[in-house]
């Protein structure tokens, strides 16, 4: 959609003065200020324009107009300008990277709750539990004529058992050669390690139980997804009380209550876990997001790194009224802060 300049700059105005006082926006108030030098009449026609391309929105209790989600976009994407922080805010968030944590993952998450209390967002953010899962060991069992029993033990010592169909009954020594191959073969490596020449060579050895080993592959890999799966944290989510959007008890308990529920919190924001080494920040506004419950907030997402390894992803939720510059300067410090940690440099500041 393009815009003519004049529609530009008031559509920026419009969105600046309603992320800043919440109430709709008239024409009169746009004609105040002084770098647009329009009269009202003008502002009203272009308000019109803009309310009808569906960037503007007229509540009804209003003759003022409000942006709407496909305004915010515009606004985000073309419009928006930069937010430089404040070299206090700079400081005192440099200062957080020092705090001595002896565990990483939870300095990080210190980090991000006090940033939360700095910056007055509620944020969210996700940790994977263990890229780099492994098996330990095998060991197969008979349990009945057409049952075993598969037991595994992950790198994180957790241990994880499933029962096999077997068309012809195996004893106890069978099940012993089998547990043996796969232990030689599949142990200390990762999912993503397991490679066809690795499967053949199983197969080669355990070819009299193919049916078998196909049902051992599938538990492995559903074993280490589950492991490997996301891990969602937030922080200050009671921030989002101090919108006026959430004066409304029942909605704000809505809201709050479904992000409360890590579950709904991976599903909502599963998609964003996948943009690994892109480093631009994801922006989710309003009917944009997946989820009934967020379809009037924004979500303000950016990756982070540590040793240049794509750890997670960092973000702010909040109204659609939020201050988009603001949070992106903000989310944009922080991962870049988290990017600059090194396990071995972060360990050697703890030991000093």
């Amino acid at each position: 959609m393009e815009l003519g300049e004049r529609k530009k700059k008031i559509l920026a105005a419009i969105v600046e003065s309603f992320i800043e006082t919440a109430e709709p926006v008239g024409s009169r108030t746009i004609a105040k200020i002084g770098r647009l030098d329009l009269s009202s009449a003008t502002i009203r026609n272009e308000m019109a324009d803009l309310e009808d391309l569906g960037l503007l929105e007229q509540p009804h209790t209003s003759a003022g107009r409000i942006p709407s989600h496909k305004g915010y976009r515009i606004y985000v994407d073309r419009l928006m300008k930069k937010h430089n922080l404040s070299t206090d805010e700079i400081t005192c968030l440099k200062a957080l990277m020092g705090l001595k944590i002896a565990n990483l993952d939870i300095l990080i998450k210190e980090i991000t709750d006090i940033y939360s209390k700095i910056t007055k967002y509620a944020l969210i953010g996700t940790m994977p539990e263990d890229k780099k899962t492994c098996i330990k060991h095998f060991q197969l069992m008979p349990v009945s004529q057409n049952e075993l029993l598969m037991v595994i033990v992950t790198s994180g010592n957790v241990v994880k058992d499933t029962k096999l169909h077997v068309d012809t009954a195996l004893d106890i020594f069978e099940c012993a050669k089998i547990s043996s191959v796969l232990n030689d073969n599949l142990t200390g490596i990762s999912c993503n390690e397991i490679n066809i020449d690795i499967i053949e060579q199983v197969n080669q050895q355990l070819a009299e139980n193919k049916s078998i080993l196909r049902q051992i592959l599938q538990f492995i890999y559903d074993c280490i997804e589950a492991n490997d799966n996301a891990e969602v944290f937030h922080h200050g989510l009671t921030n989002l009380l101090n919108f006026p959007e959430y004066r409304d008890i029942s909605r704000a308990k809505r809201l709050l209550d479904f992000l409360t529920d890590k579950v709904n919190l991976q599903k909502a924001f599963a998609g964003a876990y996948t943009f690994g080494d892109n480093k631009d920040l994801q922006i989710i506004i309003g009917d944009e997001n997946r989820e009934a419950e967020l379809k009037e907030c924004s979500v303000v997402l950016s990756s982070y790194h540590i040793d240049g390894e794509f750890v997670g992803t960092i973000g702010f939720i909040g109204p659609t009224r939020m201050n988009y510059s603001k949070a992106v300067s903000d989310i944009k410090f922080l991962t870049e802060q988290l990017d600059q940690l090194s396990r071995e440099t972060w360990l050697e500041s703890f030991n000093t």
